[in-house]
C-alpha cells in the first residue's frame, strides 16, 4: 500500500535501514553483551542496575545555607512579593485570623502585605502588613509557613512550595498560588535547572536535526526508566510524545522518528539487563475491513529490518539474541499470549481502534497478563478512543467499563505543541511537558527574535493538568518576541538554525 512504501521511504531517511546483520541471526548469539558491555550474570537484579542508573543521573541542587537562602529571600521578595500572601491565608494562622474577623463585617482585618524575612529548612518567615478598620498605618504581625515536609536542599525547597502553591483537594478553592506565579518558583536560585528546554528547537519545520531528535528520544527514555524504577508508580503507563515529527494526525508525521524513539528506549533499558518487548497491533476486523491502522502499516515489519547494530562485532551485539527466548529486545503483536514470563517491559506503540475493531480487548489481556506478573506496561501515544460504526461496535453498552480502561494507565511523560487554532497548525505558541521524575505540568511561551527561539515557562501546575482557559490566559493569541537565549540543541555555536549557508528554517 502507499503507506507501507511511504513508511519504508521515511525509514531510511531516519537511519532505519535494512541492515544485513539485523535479518540473519548472528554466528554466536551472546544475550548478555549491549553497548560493548558484557551484563553481569551474578550480583544485583536488572532492575537494581536501573534504579542506580536514575539515581545517578539525579541532579542536587545547592545545600539550603545561609548563603543560599539570603538569595532565595532575595530572589522570592522581587519576583513574587505580596503574592506570597496567598500561602499565609491558606496555610498560616494569618489566614485563619482573618476568616474569623472579617466573617461578620468583611474589611476589619485584611492582610495587604507580605514580605519573606528568612528560610529555614522546616519553615519560612513573613512580616505581614494588615489594614485594620479605624487605622491609618498597618498592623505588622509576625507569621511563619511551615514546609509540609524538612528539607536541606533548595531543589527540596522548591519542590515543597509548588505544593503549597498548587490547587488544594477541596473543590471550589482556589490554588495558594496563580499557575503564572508559579512558573517563577522553578527559577529559584540554587536549584537545579530541570525544566528548560534549549532554545532554536524550531519544532514547526521537518525533518528535525539529528540534535533535536536525539533530545527528545532521550527525554522520553529518561521518564520511561524514571516510571520502570520507582515502585510507587503503576505498572500500566501511557505516555505523549507528540512533536509534529511524531504525531501521528499531522502529514508531517515520520515512522522512521517513531522506530528511532522506539530504538533509544529500548536499548537504554536493554543496558541495564531488562527484557522489552516492542508490540504493534496486528491485522483486525474481518473480511473486508480487516488492516491495521494506517500510520502503523508496515511498522511491524520496518521493526526487524531496521538497524539495531546488534550483529556480530557490532556494539549491541546479540541484543536480539538468536531467538525470542535470548533476547533482551524482541517483538510481538498485542494480546495475552504475546507476554514471555521473563518479559520486564512491554512497550506498546501507538494502540488504537478502527472502526468495527476495538483494540481495548487484546490489550486489556496483555496488561493483565504482564501486570499481574509485575511487567510494567507502556503504551506510547494510545488512540483509545471509540470509533464509532454502523454495527454498532463500541457503541453505548460498555463504554464506562473502555473509558476506565483507558483512564487505569498512569501518564509518566507529556509533550505536545500548542498553537493559535486547529485547522492549521501553526504558528506554535508554547508547548506544554510533564515528565514522571519531577510531577510538574510547565507550560512554555514561544518567543522568537534575533534570528533565534526559545520556550519561557509562563505558568505551572503539580498534581493536576491544566484546563483550556488557564492556558488561554496565560498564552497569547500571537507568537511573543524577545531575543533567545541560552544553550541551542539544533544550532552549532554561530548559527541560530544549524544550517551551514545560512538559511533560516522555512527556506
Amino acid at each position: 500500500s502507499a503507506d507501507v512504501a511511504a513508511s519504508a521511504d521515511v525509514a531510511a531517511s531516519a537511519d532505519v535501514a535494512a541492515s544485513p546483520q539485523a535479518s540473519a541471526a548472528p554466528a554466536a548469539p551472546a544475550p548478555n553483551i549491549v553497548g560493548g558491555t558484557v551484563l553481569p550474570t551474578d550480583g544485583p537484579a536488572p532492575i537494581e542496575r536501573l534504579r542506580t542508573a536514575v539515581a545517578s543521573r539525579r541532579a542536587e541542587g545547592e545545600p539550603l545555607d545561609e548563603g543560599a537562602a539570603g538569595r532565595v529571600v532575595e530572589f522570592l521578595n522581587a519576583e513574587l512579593g505580596d503574592e506570597m500572601l496567598g500561602w499565609l491565608l491558606r496555610w498560616t494562622e494569618v489566614g485563619d485570623k482573618a476568616r474569623r474577623r472579617n466573617m461578620w463585617s468583611r474589611g476589619s482585618w485584611t492582610p495587604s502585605t507580605a514580605t519573606l524575612t528568612s528560610v529555614a529548612g522546616a519553615a519560612l518567615s513573613f512580616r505581614v502588613g494588615v489594614a485594620v478598620r479605624g487605622r491609618k498605618e498597618l498592623e505588622h504581625v509576625e507569621s511563619e509557613l511551615p514546609l509540609p515536609h524538612a528539607v536541606e536542599t533548595v531543589d527540596g525547597l522548591r519542590d515543597e512550595l509548588l505544593r503549597l502553591s498548587a490547587e488544594p483537594a477541596d473543590k471550589g478553592s482556589e490554588p495558594a498560588l496563580a499557575p503564572g506565579s508559579s512558573a517563577a518558583l522553578l527559577r529559584l536560585p540554587g536549584a537545579t535547572d530541570d525544566w528548560s528546554l534549549p532554545r532554536d528547537l524550531w519544532l514547526n519545520t521537518t525533518p528535525y536535526p539529528r540534535e533535536v531528535r536525539e533530545m527528545v528520544y532521550s527525554d522520553v527514555a529518561a521518564a520511561v526508566q524514571a516510571a520502570v524504577a520507582d515502585p510507587a508508580c503503576p505498572r500500566r503507563m501511557r505516555l505523549l510524545v507528540a512533536p509534529p515529527e511524531l504525531n501521528m494526525e499531522m502529514d508531517s508525521y515520520r515512522v522512521g522518528s517513531m522506530l528511532e524513539l522506539v530504538r533509544k528506549v529500548s536499548l537504554d533499558l536493554a543496558a541495564c539487563g531488562l527484557r522489552t518487548r516492542v508490540c504493534v497491533q496486528g491485522s483486525m476486523g474481518e473480511g473486508v475491513l480487516a488492516g491495521v491502522p494506517r500510520v502503523l502499516a508496515g511498522v511491524s515489519k520496518l521493526l526487524g529490518m531496521m538497524d539495531w547494530q546488534a550483529g556480530e562485532g557490532e556494539p549491541n551485539e546479540g541484543l536480539l539474541g538468536a531467538g525470542a527466548a535470548d533476547a533482551l529486545v524482541r517483538f510481538g503483536a498485542i494480546g495475552g499470549e504475546e507476554v514471555a514470563p521473563d518479559d520486564d517491559v512491554l512497550l506498546v506503540l501507538a494502540p488504537q481502534s478502527m472502526v468495527g475493531a476495538p483494540i481495548v480487548p487484546p490489550l486489556e489481556a496483555l496488561s493483565e497478563a504482564a501486570v499481574s506478573q509485575g511487567s510494567a506496561v507502556v503504551l506510547i501515544n494510545p488512540l483509545l478512543q471509540d470509533r464509532q460504526s454502523s454495527s454498532g461496535v463500541m457503541g453505548v453498552r460498555g463504554r464506562a467499563e473502555r473509558l476506565a480502561f483507558a483512564e487505569s494507565f498512569a501518564e509518566i511523560y507529556h509533550f505536545r505543541l500548542l498553537y493559535s487554532g486547529t485547522t492549521f497548525m501553526y504558528p506554535i505558541l508554547g508547548a506544554l511537558r510533564m515528565a514522571r521524575q519531577d510531577g510538574r505540568r510547565v507550560l512554555y511561551r514561544r518567543l522568537e527574535g534575533g534570528g533565534g527561539e526559545q520556550y519561557l515557562p509562563v505558568g505551572c501546575w503539580v498534581g493536576r493538568e491544566p484546563t483550556p482557559r488557564e492556558m488561554s490566559e496565560l498564552l497569547p493569541s500571537t507568537v511573543g518576541s524577545g531575543e533567545a537565549r541560552g544553550e541551542s540543541a539544533a544550532a552549532p555555536p554561530g548559527s541560530a538554525t544549524g544550517s551551514a549557508d545560512g538559511r533560516m528554517p522555512w527556506d
